[in-house]
């Protein structure tokens, strides 16, 4: 079932070259409220199930998504732009109602099997087709988490974790791989239900697209990193192994999670828009 709209993907993000930091940081900034808003502008609100109905997605976090479509810019000027978002209180965002449109393969005179082309790109895939492939992007994404863990005990000589209930984030302090892989494991889990397209939990999936959004940006950090790092030999400084695995691996790592971020994103979306 449709409900004849769908969540359009954000718009690019423009280039911050060549710019001051000021206009840097505003560029950020306007992205953003191009792309989100305020859950109370436009997003259902029920008491009795607890608030806001994210039913396009969300809460989204502004800190994740501009450092995901900025990774090249500082961490302080990052910092700055959220700052600036959040300067009303407002913590928890919703898709900007701009991206909520009329559902275009909703329109019976579109070929779907003739490679239609929606915006310069091909027509996505129906999603039982993408999520009969997530098990394996899954797996590949998992291959790769468990590889930069062993790298990291590597790094810290077992000591990683030990005295508490989970291990600490990673080395840099930007990324939770066990989070990944929880959401790896929360996903599956909803993969194998009978009824899947229509049973999944929602919330999950919302998690699991945040995890997986803060992987892609951290690894896409380490690969905007990489010429000032190698040039300033600071790869053998602590976190130098995974930095270089990241680098090394970065298009399969990206190869799996983009695809597995668009799939889980656009099965929310379906979930959502049952009820």
């Amino acid at each position: 079932m449709s409900s004849g709209l769908e969540r359009k993907p954000e718009t690019a993000p423009p280039r911050l070259e060549g710019l001051e930091r000021d206009e840097r940081v505003e560029a950020m900034v306007g992205w953003f409220f191009e792309n989100f808003e305020d859950p109370g502008a436009h997003t259902p609100h029920d008491s009795s199930e607890g608030g806001f109905q994210y039913i396009w997605g969300g809460p989204y976090d502004a800190l994740d998504q501009i450092g995901s479509a900025f990774p090249d810019a500082e961490q302080d000027e990052i910092e700055e732009a959220v700052d600036e978002v959040q300067a009303d209180g407002t913590y928890d965002w919703a898709p900007s109602d701009r991206r909520i449109q009329p559902d275009d393969l909703e329109d019976p005179d579109m070929d779907l099997d003739g490679g239609l082309e929606l915006d310069g790109g091909a027509a996505p895939e129906p999603l039982a087709d993408r999520l009969a492939v997530l098990g394996e992007q899954l797996d590949r994404i998992e291959g790769h988490v468990s590889a930069l863990l062993k790298l990291r005990t590597e790094e810290t000589g077992g000591l990683a974790g030990i005295g508490h209930n989970r291990p600490p984030e990673d080395v840099d302090g930007e990324i939770d791989l066990h989070a990944v892989q929880e959401s790896i494991e929360d996903v599956r889990a909803e993969l194998a239900k009978p009824a899947r397209e229509d049973d999944a939990d929602a919330e999950k999936l919302a998690r699991a697209e945040t995890s997986f959004r803060r992987f892609l940006a951290w690894v896409k950090q380490q690969a905007a990193e990489a010429p000032g790092k190698l040039v300033g030999g600071a790869i053998a400084a602590a976190g130098g192994l995974m930095f270089k695995y990241a680098v090394e691996h970065q298009d399969q790592i990206l190869g799996a999670l983009e695809p597995a971020i668009s799939t889980i994103s656009s099965w929310a979306v379906a979930v959502h828009a049952l009820f």
